[in-house]
């Protein structure tokens, strides 16, 4: 076993003394294949995003994270109808977007949900309103596989396909809803939540990888046992010589296997005791400061901070208010793809039944972490707005509008 290890080492050696002058980069011992043709399809990419989600934890607390915060409660506010017929509607077109059969309730939350997970992990979002039978009304939502969307730029802007092995088809306008995350002129698919970090996950997953071989291959610490050969005594046969130290040598070892935790061992100055091992925690705190590296670059790619995920680097509690303060307002923005959606989708049901007046779709972002700071400065834009109305800088409506504005507990 250890001559073929040792073939396998001295293989690995030459593999890597034989690619000197290949034009594939290395780093590190492993191999870094770079994409073809300056990169990869599409559909591959975001098969890839996928693999990553379902298989290193980090990313997927990262994309479970992000979706959870986004995906806010939804309240819809109706200017012309009736607050009782308002609740009606949502109530039926909740129950129309419900996926499957088997779940019976929330289907708005389940489209919201799989909305920005799709967003996060893809780069964008697609997907077919479905008619009734009638065609007054909605029957549905289906959501398309990003991966088999295609584009095609013509003269009127860039046309949707669904392309699949068999087929091209092409995609309604009128009735497909598209939306991307950070889309560009000549892209319009955009960017991934991972888009930045496909190469510094190999290496933390790598880092892993070797550090789990590298502890199983040193484990703890062991003691080696090294005899002196004995030497042959003078007019000693060669067979008797041989069978002497084989039985000196056995005793040894009997010693050694028979110990108890609390026994010493005894022995002629011609045996010397070593410990091999690790010898203590140097290795694993250098492991430790490696891997912290990575995942602080693993969290700068998603644009998280080390606590939100789980790790505890020392963040003062001050800090952790910003970071979340600061990553709030990032959710208000990404929200506002989510509202256009909703937005499309109810305006189309409303209009299918004829229905008079317009929606607001706003999340509820509302929370209890910072709540005292938040009432305070309400207080504050209050006082402050009242103060103008009695120095006769503000009339009544003036003032009274400008109270409606603040919202509490509003982000």
């Amino acid at each position: 076993m250890l001559r073929n290890r040792l073939k396998a080492i001295l293989g690995k050696e030459k593999n890597k003394m034989s690619v000197k002058n290949s034009e594939t980069p290395r780093l590190s011992g492993f191999e870094l294949k770079l994409p073809m043709n300056g990169g990869f399809r599409a559909r591959d990419r975001i098969s890839l995003y996928r693999f990553l989600v379902d298989n290193i934890p980090i990313l997927n607390g990262a994309i479970w994270l992000w979706t959870r915060l986004c995906a806010a409660p939804v309240e819809f506010k109706f200017d012309r109808l009736p607050e009782a017929q308002a609740a009606r509607f949502i109530k039926e077109i909740d129950r129309v977007l419900i996926p499957t059969s088997y779940q019976k309730s929330g289907g708005i939350e389940t489209l919201v949900s799989g909305f920005f997970r799709t967003l996060f992990i893809d780069g964008c979002f697609g997907g077919q309103a479905i008619l009734n039978a009638s065609g007054n009304g909605l029957a549905g939502f289906k959501q398309y596989d990003n991966r088999y969307l295609s584009f095609e730029k013509q003269s009127s802007g860039w046309r949707l396909y669904c392309e699949t092995d068999n087929a091209k088809v092409s995609l309604e306008p009128s009735s497909f809803y598209f939306t991307a995350l950070d889309s560009q002129a000549d892209d319009p698919r955009g960017a991934s939540l991972l888009s930045s970090i496909e190469f510094i996950s190999h290496l933390e997953q790598k880092l892993i990888f070797d550090m789990a071989e590298n502890l199983e291959r040193s484990g703890y610490q062991r003691i080696q046992v090294q005899l002196k050969k004995p030497e042959r005594a003078p007019g000693e046969s060669e067979a008797n010589y041989i069978q002497r130290a084989n039985n000196y040598f056995d005793s040894t070892v009997e010693l050694f296997k028979n110990l108890r935790p609390a026994d010493s061992a005894v022995t002629w100055d011609d045996v010397q005791i070593t410990a091999v091992g690790p010898g203590g925690q140097g290795a694993a705190s250098s492991w430790y400061l490696y891997h912290r590296a990575l995942i602080e670059n693993i969290c700068a790619g998603v644009h998280l901070d080390p606590f939100m995920l789980g790790y505890s680097f020392g963040t003062t509690q001050t800090w952790a208010k910003f970071k979340f303060e600061l990553m709030m307002r990032q959710i208000v923005a990404v929200q506002e793809k989510a509202k256009g959606f909703l937005q499309w989708l109810l305006d189309l049901e409303m209009a299918l039944r004829g229905l008079p007046g317009n929606i607001e779709i706003v999340f509820d972002n509302r929370r209890v972490f910072g709540s005292l700071e938040r009432f305070q400065a309400e207080k504050i834009a209050a006082d402050s707005i009242i103060g103008q109305f009695n120095a006769g800088l503000l009339s009544r409506e003036e003032a009274r509008e400008k109270i409606d504005k603040i919202e509490p507990g509003v982000v």
